[in-house]
């Protein structure tokens, strides 16, 4: 996969990043650097191409999920984190994945769907897949999740079926709602980041 990594300052957060549909490895990069101005970045160009925009995993139609596609298409992803994480020293699980919309879906997905070391992240606007197969606890697990009740894409009833089996099988999980669409605003940016500053508890 393409990607893009810095390698950051000295005690600077490990930050993943995983853009949404039309973006690439660098369009949340600015949003790392505003959570945290030293952190190391790794950020992943999607592999699907939609329409000559950049995708994470196949669709065919607006929440209509080509399935197959998320599956092959996580395990990949997973395999490439595992693969730089090893290549540039970082544990897998000192990760912090923030992922917007598509890359927030995908990176929810292994969370939930995959036995991995990542330990969690900040989701911009995500959405259930509607694929609830393993019930692993997520103990483990600590989530910071928004969602705007002006959300064109992502229903209510969408956000709460993703947050419901994150409380149930025991991740912390943190929320941020507000009456906004689906784009990234400051206060979610400035909860975002004080999440990351609080300590695990």
């Amino acid at each position: 996969m393409e990607f893009y990594f810095d390698a950051g300052q000295a005690g600077g957060k490990n930050l993943l990043l995983l853009h949404g549909t039309g973006g690439d490895e660098h369009s949340l990069v600015d949003i790392a650097r505003f959570l945290d101005g030293s952190c190391r970045i790794l950020s992943f160009r999607g592999e699907v191409e939609e329409e000559g925009m950049n995708r994470f995993f196949k669709r065919n139609g607006l929440n209509q999920f080509d399935l197959d596609s998320l599956e092959a298409e996580t395990d990949h992803l997973y395999e490439e984190i595992k693969r730089l994480s090893a290549e540039k020293g970082v544990a897998e699980a000192d990760w912090v994945l923030v992922g917007y919309s598509n890359g927030a879906n995908i990176g929810l997905h292994l969370l939930l769907e995959r036995q991995t070391k990542l330990s969690g992240g900040i989701f911009f606007h995500p959405m259930s897949l509607g694929v609830h197969t393993n019930q692993a606890p997520l103990r483990d697990k600590r989530v910071w999740l928004s969602h705007g009740s002006g959300d064109p894409i992502v229903s209510q009833g969408a956000f709460d079926e993703l947050v419901t089996p994150l409380e149930q099988r025991g991740a912390a999980v943190t929320l941020f709602n507000s009456q906004q669409g689906h784009a990234i605003t400051m206060p979610e940016l400035n909860s975002a980041r004080a999440w990351l500053y609080t300590p695990n508890t």
